[in-house]
């Protein structure tokens, strides 16, 4: 169950973090800096159009809820392809992580992937004071605890 790649982007949509891990019959491919933020770009407006789309029959739970009816809290939460699936996850403030993963990861396991790279997020980036919001995130310590925990799932 490899880990391919890992991007943070942030509420805007820039890219704020993007991490490629090395496994053998990876699909990914080694890319530019340009072409990541235009792969982090497009997943951003996806989400956010996919996000405005609801399923007739889930109309009656959000008018429960007082959402609009054309709201869909979640948006885009798995893309699958031939060779990798993509999943995306988005925090209550709009920060997404995106995980590249092998086809045989399920959403389950790609959500609580998510929620340690989140908490190292938590604890590594935003604790630090010098880190800015919005900001590209360049920090040896948060890219060793990334390693350390995709290298544990993948292993």
């Amino acid at each position: 169950m490899p880990i391919y790649s890992f991007y943070l982007i942030s509420k805007s949509g820039s890219l704020l973090y993007q991490k490629d891990f090395h496994s053998q019959n990876s699909p990914i491919s080694k890319q530019n800096s340009n072409d990541y933020l235009v792969i982090a770009s497009t997943l951003h407006g996806v989400h956010a159009i996919a996000s405005k789309l609801t399923p007739e029959e889930a109309m009656g739970n959000y008018e429960k809820s007082r959402l609009p009816t054309n709201s869909n809290r979640f948006g885009l939460q798995c893309i699958t392809t031939a060779k990798f699936k993509i999943f995306i996850h988005q925090t209550t403030t709009g920060l997404k992580l995106i995980l590249f993963t092998s086809n045989d990861v399920s959403l389950i396991q790609a959500t609580q992937l998510q929620g340690q790279l989140y908490k190292s997020y938590a604890d590594y980036v935003l604790k630090n004071p010098f880190y800015r919001l919005d900001m590209p995130i360049r920090f040896r310590l948060f890219d060793d605890k990334v390693l350390t925990v995709v290298t544990g799932y993948n292993a």
